[in-house]
């Protein structure tokens, strides 16, 4: 494996400077990029990376270069060769290759320095100057900490999978060895440029863009203590040595420690299994205060997935929509326990009021972030709890959805029933309502398999024979059910929220007929904050929420319809920013506002068919499937 490391400072001279500086990121476009079809180039260029640079431009502090970067050529066989007496420089065994590549791209021979070559001894190195390997009178990269090339190739890794984006840094400047270069490819087959998926893809850029500056298995080994010491061993050549089962630089228990849960409970009993977690200072002091765990030795690394995911990301049961997990499944935030890995690799100093908040497992305690979510279930079970953020509810006809906890979508439990039984580890149900067989159990998970099959509520998608018609989150209007479905009077906009349903099946009726659908409980409604109150509107009336768990009974006639439901009000704070506006819950009022609502009312003919008549049509939701 060739060590990639640019001379571009002297230690003494960058270690003077202060970490002070945002990082400066310059991008270079492979030819596949401007290759795009043009609504995709457009939302590439103009928007997805644009916004994910400047954020972490302004979220990360770095000490700043002061010289061009100018990148290392490649080696024949990535033999690259350090001597004793210059190791700040890379050399080449007998020659330099003609073309270098950062990931899939080509290095523009002007960001390159000369070629420096050694015989196959390690001796007469020398610097070699012809027409094919001229660095001396490169230009280099200026005014730059970081340089990014950008492809879009439809790869063979773009074909595993729903792979968005892959990414890896290809170089190191010598010094203290931070990223200097990296590349990205953006899958072009999986660039959607529909309103609703921008947000993911630019999380999925800003996930990439991480990789490459130092959450990655290559890169463990070289992360620095705050006054720029090496934290693994180093060999003579100045490098860190070769984990050869990882097929990676060797890292110290310093940064990356194996850690034996003796009693995980799971389906039958216990086991013991072992858990990776980074657990350098400032990370081990985030993820103590935010699951408020003084025990936590650490923040627990994926232990699943393919190369490029395993123990390079956060574990996706512990951290579920934390950015930096293995997948995504809604609402990615980059939480202040990811910038606090940036700082602890030594290279920079994180803006944390740019971080986002991570709801999931918030002063949940050790139980939560320590043990299996069986255990978590189980033991919420006893004391009659709520097993959130876990969830017990089967995927199945009727389905009845739920809000996330940002209230931003209609959710599901992701739980569901696989062909075969799941492997030991990750069986984590000795019951489940509605299901009676004991055997069957072993078969029960959620549906992502980072999260360790555990199940909890997610968003989704509407699909009509495996075309998505439209998601559950409630910001999109291109979400909007079709008027013909809308049976709950939803509501789908930059000014919407979810908000439960009761109890009850939404009904639509006419003279003749009444129609109940199979899925129900949750819905996306647009409101307001006003007056220290939460206002819904509803079909173009505006209804009042007056108390926590209040039932606002609608009764509206629409598309020809008359629709009858019910919805139920949150807490005024978990909803209007503005907080302390919020007036006071009031119970009394609620019996006399109820009558003052309006209702709309059937006016049927004497000709209306007899109530055995009438036709209870259940409309089953195997027309638009949700995954």
């Amino acid at each position: 494996m060739q060590v990639n490391h640019v001379h571009l400072e002297a230690r003494h001279v960058l270690k003077k400077r202060n970490a002070d500086q945002p990082l400066r990121i310059k991008v270079f476009y492979d030819r596949s990029v401007h290759d795009l079809p043009f609504e995709k180039f457009i939302v590439i260029n103009n928007t997805i990376l644009p916004k994910a640079l400047d954020y972490w431009a302004k979220a990360l502090l770095v000490k700043p270069l002061g010289v061009p970067i100018k990148l290392s050529r490649k080696c024949p066989n990535n033999q690259a060769y350090f001597p004793p007496n210059n190791r700040s420089h890379q050399y080449c065994i007998g020659a330099c290759e003609m073309v270098t590549t950062c990931g899939e791209v080509v290095v523009p021979e002007e960001h390159l320095d000369v070629c420096r070559v050694c015989d196959r001894n390690g001796a007469k190195c020398k610097e070699v100057n012809d027409v094919d390997a001229d660095g001396e009178n490169s230009t280099g990269i200026e005014n730059a900490d970081f340089v990014f090339y950008v492809s879009s190739m439809q790869t063979e890794r773009c074909n595993k999978g729903a792979t968005v984006a892959y990414a890896a840094h290809c170089q190191q400047e010598s010094s203290f060895d931070r990223p200097i270069a990296g590349h990205a490819n953006l899958c072009p087959d999986s660039i959607s440029t529909k309103p609703q998926d921008l947000d993911t893809l630019l999380s999925t850029v800003k996930h990439e863009i991480v990789h490459a500056l130092g959450f990655s298995v290559s890169l463990y080994a070289y992360f620095r203590d705050k006054n720029g010491k090496p934290l693994s061993a180093r060999g003579l050549n100045g490098k860190p040595l070769l984990d050869k089962e990882l097929n990676a630089p060797q890292w110290s228990e310093k940064i990356v420690r194996k850690i034996k849960r003796r009693f995980w409970k799971v389906r039958g009993g216990v086991i013991e299994k072992d858990v990776f977690m980074i657990v350098t200072p400032r990370v081990v002091e985030e993820v103590r205060n935010h699951f408020n765990c003084s025990l936590l030795e650490g923040a627990e690394l994926e232990d699943q997935g393919e190369d490029g995911t395993i123990l390079t990301h956060w574990e996706k049961r512990v951290f579920e929509n934390e950015a930096m997990t293995g997948t995504h499944t809604q609402s990615p935030v980059y939480s202040r326990i990811t910038l606090a890995l940036m700082e602890d690799t030594g290279w920079y100093q994180p803006n944390y009021s740019l971080a986002q908040p991570l709801k999931w497992g918030k002063n949940l305690g050790c139980d939560f972030c320590m043990k299996s979510c069986k255990e978590w279930i189980d033991n919420k079970r006893m004391s009659k709890q709520s097993i959130h953020p876990f969830c017990d509810k089967v995927k199945k006809d009727p389905l009845e959805t739920e809000c996330t906890d940002s209230r931003d979508a209609v959710a599901l439990c992701n739980l569901m029933e696989y062909k075969e039984d799941l492997p030991p580890t990750f069986q984590n149900f000795d019951y489940i309502p509605g299901i009676k067989s004991g055997k069957d159990l072993a078969k029960y998970g959620g549906s992502v398999n980072l999260a360790d099959y555990c199940p909890y509520i997610q968003e989704f998608t509407w699909k009509s024979n495996d075309v998505v018609v439209r998601g559950s989150q409630c910001a999109f209007s291109e979400n909007m059910p079709q008027v013909e479905k809308n049976f709950a009077l939803e509501f789908y906009g930059p000014e919407s929220k979810c908000f439960n349903h009761n109890k009850e099946m939404w009904e639509e009726r006419t003279c003749y007929q009444v129609r109940q659908w199979q899925h129900w409980g949750s819905g996306c409604y647009k409101y307001k904050c006003k007056n220290g109150r939460l206002h819904l509107d509803i079909a173009n009336y505006t209804y009042t929420c007056f108390h926590t768990g209040q039932e606002i009974r609608i009764q509206r006639f629409y598309n020809d319809w008359l629709h009858i439901g019910a919805i139920v009000c949150p807490s005024c704070k978990e909803i209007c920013e503005n907080q302390d506006q919020c007036k006071p819950d009031v119970y009394k009022i609620q019996p006399v506002m109820e009558k003052a609502y309006h209702k709309d009312f059937l006016t049927c003919g004497s000709q209306t068919l007899p109530k055995f008549a009438v036709i209870l049509i259940c409309l089953i939701a195997r027309l638009s499937k949700m995954s």
